[in-house]
């Protein structure tokens, strides 16, 4: 084993969409960083960005425990996946988060960040990939841990999504034109890195991690100015379609286009954290390029 060190940082699913954001952030702010990853391409992927990969099923408490005591790894960043990990099934997400707790526990991490997301509590019942979050912060808070949990927003990544939303030149493209909390994942790690390196003042405490607020032809103004390029603001897919394919995210959507009811917008934590959060204009000039390759900035 190798001797521990309070700067390592184990990063689960270290090579998704919010992984990605959080291991650049950390690596920035002077942590050494490990991040899991299922298999060797993965881990080959980590490396060339400066990341040590470790192959670990991030969902099985034994593998995360070894992971962190074979890294030396005394800081966890973990998350849970309610599509594509648990199936879109809340007790599998919910076990997927407790095994992590239980293997940080274990393996006695000094601090660890659990991230959630915001409006968990005020969103309808049948938003699950919201509501499965709410047992796991509540386990973390109870474990005995020293622990945050980070709450973010929409994230800027889904204006590219390969699967289902490329970013094409001259159009931007959503399920809905209102006004969104929008979240970059580059900012979840400078809020991470932040809370790692003051422990003792964030401890059990949640923050909302809102980078930048705008409805679609807002962003497509922020696109418009930073390609040169006039972008046009679209819906992704006319209503009945979201209503009928996409379910769980529907419902979400409609929260927000009901002006998130309920919701107290305090983003005085975050920013205490994160002085200049990632604005659209910001996060589509770091993305660099439309789904085909070509540089957004010319």
């Amino acid at each position: 084993m190798q001797n521990t060190n309070p700067d390592k940082v184990l990063v689960c699913a270290a090579t998704g969409r919010v992984g990605g954001g959080v291991t650049k952030a950390l690596k920035e702010a002077g942590f050494d960083v490990y991040g899991t990853t299922r298999n060797e391409a993965g881990k080959n992927k980590l490396e060339k960005d400066g990341v040590k990969g470790v192959i670990c099923d991030y969902t099985d408490k034994a593998q995360v425990q070894e992971a962190l005591k074979s890294t030396g790894c005394k800081l966890a960043f973990i998350l849970t996946d309610f599509i594509g990990a648990a199936k879109k099934n809340i007790e599998v997400e919910v076990k997927h988060g407790k095994e992590q707790i239980e293997a940080c526990k274990a393996a006695g991490c000094q601090f660890v960040i659990f991230n959630s997301v915001h409006c968990a509590e005020l969103v309808p019942e049948d938003v699950h990939h919201f509501k499965s979050k709410l047992p796991i912060e509540k386990y973390l808070l109870e474990s005995g841990l020293n622990c945050a949990i980070l709450r973010p927003g929409a994230f800027f990544e889904n204006l590219d999504d390969p699967s289902w939303n490329p970013l094409k030149k001259g159009v931007v493209r959503f399920p809905t034109a209102c006004s969104i909390k929008w979240t970059a994942t580059y900012d979840i790690g400078r809020a991470a890195a932040a809370i790692f390196k003051d422990q003792s003042k964030w401890n059990r405490k949640v923050v909302d991690i809102v980078s930048w607020e705008g409805n679609l032809k807002d962003v497509a103004a922020a696109l418009t100015n930073v390609s040169g390029t006039p972008t046009k603001p679209k819906i992704a897919l006319p209503m009945f379609f979201r209503w009928l394919f996409l379910g769980d995210l529907h419902r979400m959507f409609n929260y927000y286009e009901a002006g998130y009811p309920g919701y107290a917008d305090d983003r005085k934590d975050f920013h205490s954290l994160v002085s200049v959060p990632t604005s659209a204009e910001d996060w589509f000039k770091a993305h660099g390029t439309y789904a085909n390759g070509e540089k957004i900035v010319p």
